[in-house]
């Protein structure tokens, strides 16, 4: 029982010990004076960096640290300890933060460092330096854009601070996460990640294009980019088949805007084929509509075969001739028969014609009256594809080699190269008619 109690006490002595080392006596030696300096210039946001210095003095002179003072008093002999992020030789790098640092403040305390454990040693200053804070928000545009649906154009959005300062960032949307964005008109394009005005102009009210921005941590800090209509684009809509030219229907209007003082052409291009519809409003100053539609090209002949080589011709056989003379001496000679003569190599054969084109499609132009003045500003366009390119003849085979022998034999004739097949004809433009209504 006594063993248990002496090891409680030792170990409430231990935590008392403990407790006493880690808080920090916060009054500086006498005679000593110490300031701590920050850089005003540096932006005291979350997840940024700024430079703090110390002064002190003492009876020994005046000592400045490196860095922001440009003292030559070293870094390693002093500790510092933060409420917030951490210090490196002078430089504070904030931590990452999402909550709205209005009226907050970084606590930094200084203190002479142990040089054999690398602790704090005796206490030397501590100073509040406040967080800078966000006052309010601009929705900015770069380069030129046009003002008509299915546009892009590239944003960004400026913050300013309580220090005058301000940081622009700019699309795509995921550098601009710290921000709650509205749209009327428009959305974030998938592809480019910058603001694209919708296609549809039925999706825009009163020819404006908004966006509504405002501060994730801090609702209140907004602002509006608002964009005009001015309608004027040159719009094109291509219909391409992979066969026959689709037939398309085309209906137009116009009516003058009194909210921008323009005349406006409205126009639906339907294709009944793929069952699809597009809208189109545009300026007719400055503004038009070209609609094609685009048979399918024929498609190649295929190429001809090449012959196939004759065969060599056989080697020719040993002639084994013996002779006695009249002393009775054999002689025995041999020769070499003639050489098998070559095949001829086949023909190659024919290439094959190429397909004919596909007929571009009709378009018919169906108009108001209001639309007539305006009809040149709308081209129609049927494009037949082209005939498909014939297709190569093959080569004619190699005649065989004549066999070797005495005599050698005859080689092969060459077969004959096939002809190339005959080009498809280009397809028929499709008729292009005008209807008022």
């Amino acid at each position: 029982m006594k063993y248990k109690l002496f090891i409680l006490l030792t170990l409430i002595i231990i935590k008392a010990q403990s407790q006493t080392a880690n808080t920090p006596v916060l009054s500086p030696p006498a005679g000593i004076t110490t300031v701590i300096k920050y850089d005003t210039a540096a932006l005291r946001i979350p997840n940024k960096s700024f430079s703090i210095g110390v002064i002190k003095t003492a009876t020994t002179g005046v000592t400045e640290t490196k860095g922001l003072l440009k003292g030559k008093y070293s870094w390693r002999k002093y500790r510092v300890e933060l409420s917030d992020g951490s210090c490196t030789n002078g430089k504070i790098k904030l931590n990452a933060a999402k909550d709205y640092k209005k009226g907050d403040s970084i606590t930094v305390n200084v203190y002479t460092r142990k040089w054999l454990l690398g602790g704090k040693g005796q206490f030397l200053a501590t100073a509040k330096i406040p967080y800078n804070y966000e006052t309010g928000i601009k929705v900015l545009t770069k380069g030129t854009f046009s003002k008509a649906p299915g546009n892009h154009v590239q944003f960004g959005i400026r913050t300013f601070y309580n220090n005058n300062m301000s940081v622009d960032k700019w699309a795509p949307a995921k550098n601009l996460q710290d921000f709650i964005m509205n749209f009327n008109g428009g959305h974030i394009s998938r592809s480019k990640g910058d603001l694209k005005i919708d296609n549809e102009p039925i999706k825009i009210t009163n020819d404006k294009v908004r966006l509504i921005a405002s501060l994730a941590k801090a609702p209140a800090i907004m602002d509006t980019l608002q964009i005009v209509m001015d309608y004027i684009y040159n719009y094109k809509c291509n219909i391409t088949s992979q066969g026959l030219g689709h037939d398309l229907t085309i209906t137009a209007d116009a009516y003058f805007d009194k909210l921008i003082n323009a005349t406006l052409v409205k126009v639906q291009v339907k294709d009944s084929m793929e069952r699809k519809s597009f809208n189109y409003l545009f300026n007719v100053s400055g503004g038009s509509l070209a609609v094609s539609s685009r048979g399918a090209n024929g498609a190649d002949g295929l190429a001809g075969f090449d012959g196939i080589a004759g065969t060599d011709g056989s080697v020719g056989s040993a002639i084994v001739l013996t002779s006695t003379d009249r002393d009775g001496n054999v002689t025995t000679t041999t020769t070499m028969g003639p050489g098998g003569d070559g095949g001829n190599g086949t023909n190659g054969s024919d290439g094959g014609g190429g397909q004919n084109g596909y007929n571009g499609g009709s378009i018919t132009i169906y108009y108001t009256a209001a639309a007539k003045p305006y009809l040149n500003l709308i081209t129609a366009t049927s494009i037949p594809g082209a005939g498909g390119q014939g297709g190569k003849g093959g080569r004619g085979g190699r005649g065989g080699s004549g066999g070797l022998g005495s005599p050698g034999g005859t080689s092969g004739m060459n077969g004959l190269d096939g002809m190339d097949g005959l080009p498809g004809l280009n397809g028929t433009a499709g008729k292009i008619g005008f209807v008022q209504f």
